[in-house]
């Protein structure tokens, strides 16, 4: 009985130690395009940032809003490059396909290198719910020579197309796509255009 034991014992031992799969899911922000038809190119150097997110974001799991007062982060799904960064990046992808032929300056820009036009933006909440519904709210604002131009707050809704996480961070794509269409039309009427 002891013998059985002591077997049970070592092959109990030698589950804890064997190495575990990892689950992890890694994903990304991406640009999608936007069905415009015949956008018209745009000369101007638009300056990006700064973009605040809040801290409960900045984080390399994705968050999931369970209610008003509570998020829930994902113990295997996680960012692939600081969420930040992502979201910095596909957002001013975005924006170079609704404003072609603009440049782009981040945030900070030396005076010398001075945009046409800023944009400003503060994020106050961009995650899915669990049934996968994303929701986006943001201020933003575009100035011209360091004067205000164009100042709102955004709330966008966006459904995932299916219940999982990948379709989740899709739809947050698509909602930061839609986001990227406001802007770029205030940076169009602040440039006459």
């Amino acid at each position: 009985m002891a013998r059985v034991l002591t077997i049970v014992a070592v092959v109990a031992v030698a589950g804890c130690l064997s190495p575990r799969e990892d689950t992890s899911a890694f994903f990304l922000l991406s640009p999608t395009p936007s069905i415009i038809s015949a956008i018209t190119p745009i000369d101007v150097a638009v300056g990006l940032g700064p973009i605040e997110i809040p801290p409960y974001l900045d984080r390399s799991q994705l968050v999931v809003r369970l209610s008003d007062n509570q998020v829930a982060l994902s113990d295997a799904d996680r960012w692939a490059e600081p969420f930040a960064a992502n979201l910095h990046r596909t957002l001013e992808e975005n924006l170079a396909s609704l404003l072609p032929g603009a440049s782009f300056v981040d945030y900070p820009w030396y005076a010398a290198e001075a945009p046409d036009h800023a944009v400003a933006i503060t994020f106050r909440r961009f995650e899915a719910d669990t049934g996968g519904t994303v929701v986006l709210e943001a201020t933003w604002e575009v100035t011209t020579s360091g004067t205000s131009a164009e100042a709102r707050a955004t709330r966008i809704e966006e459904a995932a197309t299916a219940p999982d996480r990948e379709a989740a961070v899709a739809a947050q794509s698509r909602a930061l796509t839609r986001l990227a269409e406001e802007i770029a039309a205030a940076v169009r009427r602040a440039a006459g255009r």
